[in-house]
This record gives structure tokens, sequence and C-alpha cells, in this order.
């Protein structure tokens, strides 16, 4: 070895030490290397997407993204309900950063996961593998909605997080949705897989950027078992698609009698009406960075 590759070593170790050490460093290095996957790992390993912002960084930087918000659900429903969730399934999944850990880290024994886009589904596929949960977990590479058929998924630049159903662009344009590219993707409704679903053991966890309504509208069957369920809720989004009302209409239509906000530390649930999904609306507001998840029972 001569003295130069001596010092490239030497200098390329000192990189990834910095990586481990230096906040700084190690946020500079996911945007280092000009590629377009990288690896995240903490007690999970993740193919990520090199630049992602959304997703592929917090992943790289801390090897969780949201997951609290699974464990905190998973430990309501066990507590209302006293019944055990053995399945969840994951629509909306990304690259797996729910289902992946919920099922190696033995919250549940098997997850099935819902994922539109050809190049996220295939990471993930590669992640189940990667961290040896590919036998647990069942992967499928479609949208859901209200009736079979395709629709126009759009793409958000440096944010896989939001890809999302294309719909009406305001004069604001509050998140350069006139300039997004979209991509054609299959859509089918969630009762086309109800042969395999388990009611009595099974938590939904849906986030889908404002599609929750019209997903849930090709759910009748499924939801007349009353899993629980936990649904993202962005008014921006649901405005931009005009799905607040029918996601309203179809969660206060009997199949569920409590809601807790997953964001509120009081972790409380509150009786499933109108006027309290209405309030919670209003409450956020239309702004793009305003949101929460709520888990109905």
């Amino acid at each position: 070895m001569t003295e130069e590759d001596k010092a490239d070593r030497i200098a390329l170790k000192s990189l990834f030490d910095k990586r481990r050490v230096n906040k700084e460093t190690k946020a500079g290095f996911f945007y280092f290397e000009d590629q377009d996957l990288m690896i995240a790992q903490g007690q999970e390993t993740y193919v990520v997407v090199a630049r992602d912002i959304a997703v592929g960084y917090p992943l790289f930087m801390h090897g969780e993204l949201d997951f609290s918000k699974f464990v905190d659900a998973l430990a309501l429903v066990t507590e209302l309900k006293g019944k055990h969730i053995d399945t969840i399934w994951d629509i909306g999944a990304n690259i797996g950063s729910i289902c992946i850990p919920a099922v190696k880290r033995g919250f549940v024994k098997r997850a099935v996961a819902f994922e539109p886009e050809k190049k996220l589904f295939k990471i993930l596929r590669a992640n189940t593998i990667l961290n040896e949960v590919d036998d647990r977990i069942t992967c499928h590479n479609t949208a859901l909605g209200e009736s079979l058929g395709s629709v126009d998924l759009m793409i958000g630049e440096g944010n896989t997080g939001d890809y999302r159903i294309a719909g009406i662009v305001f004069d604001d344009d509050a998140m350069g949705e006139a300039s997004r590219q979209t991509k054609t993707v299959q859509i089918q409704p969630l009762d086309n897989f109800v042969e395999n679903f388990e009611a009595s053991s099974t938590l939904i966890f849906m986030d889908i950027q404002g599609y929750e309504g019209l997903a849930l509208k090709g759910a009748r069957q499924i939801l007349s078992t009353s899993p629980p369920l936990v649904v993202e809720f962005w008014p921006y989004a649901m405005k931009r698609l005009n799905t607040y009302q029918l996601l309203c209409d179809i969660l206060c239509s009997g199949y569920y009698s409590k809601f807790a906000d997953l964001s509120d530390e009081s972790r409380s649930f509150n009786a499933v009406t109108a006027e309290a999904i209405d309030t919670l609306y209003k409450k956020l507001g239309e702004g793009s960075a305003s949101f929460t998840d709520l888990l109905f029972v």
C-alpha cells in the first residue's frame, strides 16, 4: 500500500467517524454522495432514497420515522379494547418504516403493506428482505380507492412522504403542486383484499395524504367489522382532493364510537361525532404544515 493509499484510507475513516459523532457532518453526508440510494441503519436497516428530506433523512439520522405513533396507537387499542393485535395493514407504506419495525421488534406477527409508486415498492420489498421479515410482510403495489382503475400520483421532489393522488391546484400553490410531475398508478378497493383480512386482530394504519376518505369508501366490508383505524388528518390535502366531507361521513356512520388525537399528549378519547371532527378540522386550519393522526375504535 502506497503512502497515498494510506492517506486516502485515513481520510475516509475520518469522514465516517465524523458522520457518527457530529450531527452537522452526519446530516451533510446524506447529500454528499452523488447517488440515488443510500443505507440508513438503526435497529433496522433501510435502503433509502438519497436527498429525500421527509423519509430518507430521518431514517438516516435517527433510524426511525413516526414509529412512536404506531406504538402509541397499539397501546391505546390494547388498553381500551383489551384485544390483542397480531397484524398491521400499512396503507401508504412507502419504504416500510412502520410495518418493518412493527414486525421485526415483535409488536405484531404479520403485516400487509400497500405502496402504489413502483420505485418505492421495490425498495419496500428490498427492505423487508434486508430485515429478514419478508416471510411475514405481504406487499401490494397498488393505491387504494373506491374503484378499480388507474389514477395520477403527484410526485413531491425530495419528499417521498408527499407522493399523493393529484388534486386541485389552488392559486396559492403553497407546496408547488403546479410544477410537480405525475405518474399513473394502479388503484383498487381495499375490499378486494377482504378474504385475507383478520377482523378480530388487525390494526389499519393509513397515511395517504388526504385520500383517506376515498380509500375508506372502497372498504365498506372491512369497515363493517370496526377494525382499529389510524388515519392521517391533514386538512390542506383533503381540501385539494375534496375528500373531507366524505371522510367525516364515513367515520361518523356507526363503525366507530371513540377517537383519540395521537398528537395530543393526554391521548384522551372523544366521542365520534361530526361536530367533534369539524372542530378539529377548524382548529388545525388548512395550512400545509397543520396535520395530525387520529385513532378510531
